[in-house]
């Protein structure tokens, strides 16, 4: 419903419900079709909450065979019950054929893994920390102010603070 519709909300409802409604009310739904439409949907829903209300009140009680039903559901249950144990039998055996062939592929991974021996260790780390030639033809003037710049929150000026400690 639109906002201005909202306070016809409850008149709504009642003629939704009894039927009665006022001249006021009445004046509305000729002009605002939307709540025309919504009394509508809910007179209808009504009636079909109405029709079903007997049904529902007629179907309260059990059925005659109920008691059979139960009791064959009962058995049923039991059946199948005793037929369980080997279920969770292998279900066991597969999970520990599972845990043991990860135990198996964890250990056989960790006896292959190749280590590096340091004499390429020590030439992967030289080749790491290799400078080119012109890398000292790109180095400018700049970079030593701006690696001396203060940071954010710092000063130009290098002023000694006094703690309590000193004082």
């Amino acid at each position: 419903m639109k906002d201005a519709c909202e306070k016809w909300e409850d008149q709504l409802l009642e003629a939704a419900l009894t039927g009665a409604t006022t001249k006021d009310f009445e004046e509305h739904l000729r002009i605002c079709s939307t709540c025309s439409r919504e009394l509508g949907a809910v007179r209808a829903r009504r009636m079909r909450l109405d029709e079903l209300l007997p049904l529902v009140a007629r179907g309260a009680e059990p059925p005659a065979d109920f008691q059979a039903q139960v009791l064959a559901a009962a058995e049923d249950a039991s059946e199948r019950k005793d037929a369980r144990p080997w279920r969770v039998w292998t279900m066991a055996g597969a999970t520990a054929v599972i845990l043991a062939a990860f135990v198996i592929g964890v250990t056989s991974y960790r006896r292959t893994t190749r280590t590096v021996p340091a004499d390429e260790l020590a030439a992967a780390q030289k080749l790491a920390e290799w400078r080119a030639p012109s890398d000292a033809l790109l180095a400018t003037p700049g970079q030593e102010i701006l690696r001396t710049m203060p940071r954010l929150g710092e000063s130009y000026l290098n002023v000694p603070v006094k703690t309590d400690e000193e004082e």
